[in-house]
């Protein structure tokens, strides 16, 4: 076995050092049967991914082995590696393998597949987008608001003399459906009615042997088990061993689908299924989600994912409910949009799937086809409540015994119809039932009678009747559909925009609440961004502290490990379809405000403990030196960026400078600041710090002082709590002022992937000068008078730090080496972007307006659920920027961004900016938007949207704009109908087709982190911090809605319009990108998604870098003590396409508030199109090179792992994996473009 020592400038006997631990180790490992280790040279990593790296030649994450220790300097490395393949294997090949061809083997995961792939269009017998263009949008049945017609009545008679139709079979499922929070707060609703339903439950239930009855929100579930007697909890568990009671879905509540980011709906699936597993130790099986306003196929594809049986789904628009009873098509298998070239017909991801025939989940709208039948079948008589089904219900005698019966059963039978297998699920329930024991009473009793008397008549009805639950359905028409054929058919696609029809006699459309109150949906997305962040790093310094014998710090994280708990039940909280949605009353959303505020404040300060442990050389010895750079006041206020504190400089840390002149040196004043990269994949940010003084440079983590900084000003307008610092707050024209006590530096951070990197911003008199931006604006560069500023604050008065320059006139053009930007100089808006080829030389200007422009509400008929624009006006549109005179334009001009701001009053600041970085950022445009509707009455029915004009072709097809019912159209007559692609979830992408039936309501699509549209030459995509409603109504459109304000109710339930709009700021990213050249329509099609650029900078707006002050650096002892940089994945990077979703530490299944010493890893394989790119000299090559050598070295810190398993994606049940039942290292794992996969990684107790 040949040794091969080498050395990176380091010391001889550090070389000797190395060989004499290699060899311990070799022994080591022979001494316990494993494959000897193989040093390898630094020229041994073969993988792409692994380049740039200090830690080259290091090995996959493997299972058993002691973790080799990181020194941290510099440039002194041990590599050690181990060969990952199976013994057997080994043993066999061991003499003929080199140590060259050893970690060739070890690094390629030969399953893993090209690193430029193409995705296609799975093959299904329904395609969503397709079928709804043909639909009828004004049935003649509207007015009766019943689809049921003399067409389904004939079938219906036909089918009662068909011999070979299997017997009627039903199963009654009684249910209540609980909101976790809507007219009332969640704990409101848990004390009135969710706890009584609970306990009503559980006591009934053992008197009404038969009875059975399904469960879903695990919120609830979670307080009343926390509450309830032992004899309760035991008395549960017998019902739901039994099968009686069954846990639908599980997830901590029912999530909406259009706006939830798929993060917090996987983790709030997994916190549900994992308290389940630990207390009731059951695993669903069947999705419940009947009340979400529209259906997306993410939620199946994670309940797949989870092995779940089946689901059934409820608010879908009118036309598909008439389309699949017409069809018999209602049970269907719901598949993934995408497959890969060679996956013929994979079934993963796929989930049977139940429509209810009907309108809604109740009893009125949900026992057969004529609601005012089935009214007379809700037997809930409470004394004091009058309703339309009070009054109309009878209760069963002998009397009326059969009539009834006869008269229900045709209704079932009805149902029946409309699915060839003859079996029809029967919810018995509605919002909240069950929450008087009276009423348990009235509908069982009343069902009993009716089922025991079909029952004991079996013959003479031929059908079969009891009570059930969703899984004897899905049992049942399994059962009955295996030998059919067809089988079930296949579907791919979604169920947006939700329309009902049942109100009003009348199309509503629900796309209002993709947007209403951003405020709270933005609060969301950052709570999911600071759990996230909090999680895997907990995950990595609670098993740090583990295996180091830490325990004063184990006692700290298990002591706070509560906190992340309720984080995860805070956001889980909020996916409720009436929380983020924005459609509960004011104060019920004050209250998950609240919640998600204060979890914000204790993630933000779990990060700060455990990252103070990682900083630390060995043991660590100081604590709280670590504070975020955001001050969070208040819920409803947007977080304050405060700035460095910066202290007398200390002598032993040196300064290397770059460039000439760096005399500033190491002597001043100092301040030190850490950048933690959640992401694993090197990065490289635009970083902005605020400072007290102008006259500053930054040095990275290796002590290097940045070439290129930018000092801007801050301005009073951009930042509220500013306004008291400058020279006037009245609403007058002088009102914009730079402040004198705070600048912002701006400056390129190159982040190691999931890594802790120390930054030192220090005093520079010499060259700051050449840092600081220029600014042109009209009206901003008076000298301050001197009774506002006191006499100290003079010397740096804004005026003498900035050059304040008129703004030219004519159209304002900013430019970077990548492109040329033009802006109308009388608003302010963009008008074209030329971009450059590779010489620089300009092309052809693409035109890109931004119009910013609002719809009138339709009164009444638009609210927090819907969106209408208002009929009685000639224009849908309104001009709301018009009324606001006091408006201002300010160009900032630097050596890394310069920008165009636009201020229309308080309503509006508008800022577009662009990098000079000589990076993939200079190919990406930067929008922000203010907003601030003001207090009401102003703004009253507004629907404020920013839109994109383009010459983009985006036009459809011809073959999706015919109806082929109809006679061909004439190719000159045919509609342009533009088509864009939104995403679902920022998980994946639909084509969305305008329909010119219906009006912009039904155009309007979620996006929850992008959309874009394209034509044969050009894509442009548009990236967003948040959920909101978009739109291409018009050929080279893209629209986002912002904000709304609707003063009325929408008849939904709500009572309430929405007035309680605050000011928020709405985050873009705009990408103008090249396709490949003529792009043709492809067979089969393929599956659109975003560049690798576009995914990397919707990661990155998701999940930016967090910034943390190092606040005690008076202590000399305290700098020397803090590693310069920590890198928690020391062997290299994930893939560019792997994304880090989460990594989250389990709950002790026994003392459930203290963590465990094994996490959930959950990886998703984020699809992205090679072929769509900026161009070659801005591509990601430099920062994430492609690689067809899968997931390769994965070192978690310094942490070693005792085993992993490949598990369902929420953890509770193993999964027969691919690779092998155990998986022996994380390079073994294999994941296919777009998959989502979750492994149970337990971790050592020692080193």
């Amino acid at each position: 076995m040949s040794f091969k020592l080498f050395r990176r400038g380091s010391a001889r006997c550090i070389g000797l050092l190395s060989a004499f631990v290699t060899i311990l180790l070799c022994l080591y490992y022979i001494s316990i049967g494993q494959p000897n280790p193989t040093p390898i040279s630094e020229t041994g990593a073969p993988s792409a991914a692994l380049r740039g790296s200090p830690l080259n030649g290091l090995t996959g994450f493997s299972v058993g082995g002691g973790s080799s220790s990181i020194i941290h300097q510099q440039k002194q490395h041990l590599v050690i590696a181990s060969n990952q393949k199976r013994s057997s294997e080994t043993k066999s090949a061991q003499t003929s393998v080199s140590p060259e061809e050893q970690s060739e083997e070890q690094y390629t995961n030969s399953d893993w597949g090209d690193k430029c792939y193409e995705l296609i269009q799975s093959n299904t017998n329904i395609t969503a987008s397709e079928e709804h263009s043909k639909f009828d949008f004004q049935p003649e049945w509207m007015r009766s608001k019943e689809y049921w017609d003399r067409g389904f009545e004939e079938r219906f008679d036909a089918q009662k003399k068909d011999k070979q139709r299997p017997p009627l079979k039903i199963i009654v499922v009684p249910h209540s459906h609980n909101d976790p929070g809507w007219l009332k707060t969640f704990t409101n609703y848990f004390q009135s009615d969710s706890r009584q339903i609970l306990n009503l439950l559980v006591t009934k239930m053992q008197e009404y042997t038969d009875m059975t009855f399904i469960w879903s929100e695990i919120s609830f579930l979670q307080l009343w088990w926390d509450q309830a007697h032992p004899t309760k909890q035991r008395a549960l568990k017998r019902l739901i061993d039994a099968g009686r009671i069954e846990i639908t879905t599980g997830g901590w509540v029912m999530t909406d689908e259009a706006n939830v980011h798929i993060y917090p709906m996987l983790d709030q699936l997994i916190e549900g299924h994992q308290w389940l597993k630990n207390n009731l130790n059951v695993t669903p099986k069947v999705g419940w989600s009947i009340d979400p306003f529209g259906h997306g196929s993410t939620v199946p594809y994670l309940l797949s994912g989870a092995n779940f049986e089946g689901t059934i789904i409820q608010r879908i628009h009118y036309a598909w409910k008439q389309w699949f009873a017409r069809q018999q098509s209602g049970d269907f298998i719901w598949k993934p949009y995408w497959r890969s070239r060679k996956d013929k017909d994979s079934a993963a991801g796929s989930l049977l799937t139940h429509n209810m025939p009907f309108d809604i989940y109740s009893i009125k709208g949900s026992c057969g086809p004529h609601p005012f039948i089935c009214l007379n079948f809700d037997f809930r008589k409470i004394p004091g409540e009058y309703t339309e089904y009070s009054v109309k219900a009878q209760f069963i005698t002998d009397d009326n015994l059969e009539s009834k019966a006869q008269l229900l059963l045709e209704q079932y039978a009805r149902t029946a119809s409309l699915f060839p297998h003859n079996v029809a699920l029967i919810p018995v329930g509605d919002d909240f039932r069950y929450n008087k024991d009276r009423e348990v009473d009235q509908q069982y009793q009343n069902y009993k009678k009716l089922i025991d008397h079909i029952m004991a008549n079996r013959r003479l009805y031929n059908a079969d009747i009891r009570f059930g639950t969703p899984s004897d359905y899905f049992e049942a028409i399994k059962e009955r559909m295996k030998d059919h054929t067809p089988g079930f058919p296949t579907f791919k696609g979604d169920f947006f925009v939700y329309s009902d029809i049942f109100s009003e006699g009348r199309p509503a459309y629900w796309s209002g609440y993709f947007t209403t109150r951003p405020f709270y949906k933005l609060l969301s997305s950052e709570l999911e961004h600071q759990l996230r962040s909090a999680e895997i790093v907990f995950t990595l310094a609670y098993n740090t502290a583990r295996q180091a014998k830490r325990e004063n710090a184990i006692k700290i994280y298990e002591k706070n490990y509560e906190l992340i708990i309720n984080a995860r039940r805070n956001l889980g909280l909020f996916q409720h379809h009436d929380a983020i949605t924005g459609t509960s009353k004011a104060a019920v959303m004050r209250d998950y405000a609240m919640r998600l505020f204060e979890s914000t404040q204790n993630m933000v300060k779990m990060q700060e403990s455990c990252l103070e442990l990682l900083l630390q050389k060995g043991q660590p010895r100081h604590h709280g030196f670590l504070l975020s750079e955001f001050e969070r006041d208040n819920f409803n206020k947007l977080p304050r960026k405060m700035p460095i504190q910066m202290a007398n400089g200390d002598e032993s840390t040196p300064t290397v400078s770059a460039g000439e002149g760096g005399a500033g040196g190491s002597t001043g004043s100092v301040g030190s600041f850490v950048l933690y990269n959640s992401l694993a994949q090197k990065r490289l940010e635009v970083v902005t710090l605020r400072v007290q003084h102008p006259n500053v440079k930054i040095l990275n983590d290796k002590g290097v002082e940045l070439n290129h900084i930018q000092i801007n000003p801050v301005w009073n307008i951009t930042d509220t709590y500013e306004q008291g610092l400058g020279t006037s707050v009245s609403g007058t024209v002088g009102r914009i002022r730079t402040s004198t006590r705070q600048f912002e530096v701006m400056f390129v951070a190159e982040l190691e992937p999931l890594s802790l990197s120390t930054y030192r911003v220090q005093v520079d008199e010499v060259n700051f000068k050449r840092n600081i931006a220029t600014i042109y604006c009209d009206d901003c560069t008076e000298s301050q008078p001197a009774s506002v500023s006191p006499p100290e604050e003079t010397e740096s008065s804004p005026t003498s730090v900035f050059q304040a320059r008129g703004k030219p006139a004519g159209d304002i053009q900013l430019e970077n080496p990548h492109m040329r930007l033009l802006f109308d100089e009388k608003s302010g808006f963009l008008k074209t972007i030329t971009r450059k080829n590779q010489k620089k030389e300009l092309l052809k200007p693409l035109q890109c307006n931004i119009k910013f422009a609002a719809y009138r509400s339709a009164q009444f008929h638009s609210g927090a659920y819907l969106f209408k624009t208002d009929p009685e006006q000639s224009e849908a549109e309104k001009e709301v920027l018009e009324g606001y005179t006091d408006m201002r334009i300010i160009i900032t001009s630097g050596p890394i961004a310069s920008d165009v701001t636009v201020i229309y009053g308080p309503f509006l600041a508008h800022t577009v900016r662009i990098f000079n970085t000589r990076t993939h950022l200079d190919a990406a445009i930067y929008v922000e938007n203010d907003i601030d509707f003001e207090p009401p009455p102003k703004n009253r029915e507004t629907e404020l949207f920013m839109r994109f004009v383009t010459n983009i072709d985006n036009i459809a097809q011809a073959p999706m704009q015919r109806d082929p019912l109809k006679e061909p159209a004439d190719a000159a007559t045919m509609p342009e109908l533009p088509v864009f692609y939104s995403d679902q979830n920022g998980f994946q992408y639909h084509e969305r087709i305008k329909v010119p039936a219906i009006g912009i309501e039904g155009n309007y699509f979620p996006i929850t982190s992008g959309a874009f549209i394209q034509d044969s030459r050009l894509r442009l995509t548009l990236l967003t911090t948040h959920a909101q409603g978009a739109a291409s109504y018009e050929p080279g459109q893209l629209e986002v809605m912002l904000d709304r304000r609707t003063l009325y109710d929408d008849y939904r339930g709500m009572g309430e319009g929405v007035v309680d709009s605050r000011l928020t700021r709405h985050k873009f990213w705009l990408l103008v990108e090249d396709l490949p050249g003529g792009q043709h329509v492809t067979q089969p099609p393929s599956y659109k998604v975003l560049s690798q650029q576009a995914q990397q900078l919707a990661n990155a707006l998701r999940y930016p870098p967090n910034l943390y002050f190092v606040s005690n650096l008076e202590q000399p002892e305290l700098a020397s003590a803090l590693l310069p940089l920590v890198r928690l994945l020391p062997k290299g990077p994930l893939p560019c396409d792997v994304h880090l979703t989460t990594l989250r530490t389990l709950s002790d299944p026994e003392l459930q508030l203290f963590p465990s010493a094994s996490a959930l890893l959950v990886l998703h394989r984020q699809g992205f199109d090679c072929s769509v790119s900026t161009g070659r000299e801005l591509s990601m090559e430099a920062i994430c090179p492609l690689s067809s050598k899968g997931l390769g070295n994965v070192q978690l810190g310094r942490l070693s792992l005792h085993t992993i398993e490949a598990t369902s994606l929420t953890g509770t049940e193993q999964k027969s994996s691919r690779e092998s039942f155990h998986i022996r290292s994380l390079a073994e794992i294999s994941l296919e473009p777009m998959e989502l996969r979750t492994f149970n990684l337990t971790f050592r107790s020692e080193v």
